[in-house]
């Protein structure tokens, strides 16, 4: 059986957890996925051009 202590671990660890995968989440949408999406049209672009060449 868990005891009061066990449960407000848990809970604790649980919040700690979510906050850290939501300021993970937040800062690759905003950087990182943004920054690859111009890359990769960036990278498309080019393809085609040479294609067209």
């Amino acid at each position: 059986m868990l005891t009061i202590e066990q449960l407000i671990k848990i809970i604790i660890g649980t919040l700690v957890f979510v906050a850290v995968v939501l300021g993970v989440y937040l800062f690759f949408k905003n950087y990182v996925i943004d920054f690859f999406k111009n890359l990769g049209g960036n990278e498309t672009a080019k393809l085609m051009l040479s294609l067209i060449k």
